[in-house]
């Protein structure tokens, strides 16, 4: 383990719930403060994490406001240590749906200004990446993605993206942005169509949220969000297969058929 520095090595540690791939604690000194760490997943390439660009991008949202401040960092371990903040979760604590979609808006605004980082997030050789790891294809998997396949996901845009802007990872009514993994250059439009299915949105919620970009000045005069939505609904069933393979869960089985479903 990296050794963390001084003071915090000689914190309390408590583990937190909630992570899917990381170990997280929250540690605390003798004195009141308190840090969050991350220990990052032993194989993040085999999920599709890249810890380079997690940092480009993670950096700068701090440096902006977006993100809490980090307090150290290593790369090839994951081992990130951070601000605390007390701040809820959206998952636990939900604003209501009109100021969620403010504050999301204003969220991509701050976003899409941050430096373009060095590398991308495709979605289809995001999805290939995944696929390949599994060591058991579903007889099901084939007749599911073929017609997704076979179509053209839009490549007409590159912005600074989180691309997994779920409740979780949002923090109070500001929001604060957390686990930036899969930061990246990506379309905005897959962005938006991840922020629908992880919360629970219609996709008709998707223009209000591209209408309040717009207002709040977003650099993007059109998002098109509509076409991304079975991709992000592929990449998660896949993510899934690949997590199942690694760590079974009775939960991921859940997810699946969730995704599934969706794609039918």
């Amino acid at each position: 383990m990296v050794a963390l520095p001084t003071p915090w090595q000689a914190a309390t540690r408590t583990p937190l719930a909630g992570g899917l791939s990381n170990q997280n604690y929250r540690l605390q000194l003798d004195d009141g403060r308190q840090a969050f760490l991350r220990i990052g997943h032993p194989a993040p390439e085999s999920l599709g994490i890249d810890r380079t660009l997690e940092w480009q991008l993670y950096s700068a949202a701090a440096k902006a406001g977006l993100a809490p401040a980090s307090l150290f960092h290593d790369l090839p371990s994951g081992t990130l240590l951070m601000a605390w903040c007390d701040e809820p979760n959206w998952a636990l604590a939900p604003p209501a749906p009109r100021d969620a979609m403010a504050a999301l808006a204003g969220v991509l605004v701050a976003l899409h200004r941050l430096p373009l980082p060095t590398g991308q997030m495709a979605v289809r050789a995001h999805s290939a990446r995944y696929r390949r790891q599994l060591s058991s294809i579903p007889p099901w998997l084939g007749a599911l993605e073929r017609a997704l396949l076979a179509s053209a996901a839009p490549s007409d845009l590159w912005l600074p993206c989180h691309h997994d802007l779920n409740p979780a990872n949002l923090l109070g009514p500001r929001p604060w942005v957390v686990d930036w993994e899969y930061g990246a250059a990506g379309h905005p439009g897959f962005e938006i169509a991840s922020i629908l299915r992880t919360h629970g949105w219609a996709v008709e919620a998707g223009d209000l949220l591209c209408e309040h970009y717009r207002n709040q000045g977003g650099v993007a005069e059109h998002i098109a969000f509509r076409p991304f939505l079975p991709w992000v609904d592929y990449i998660a069933l896949l993510w899934t297969l690949v997590r199942r393979e690694q760590a079974p869960d009775a939960g991921l089985d859940e997810w699946i058929e969730r995704y599934r479903r969706q794609l039918e």
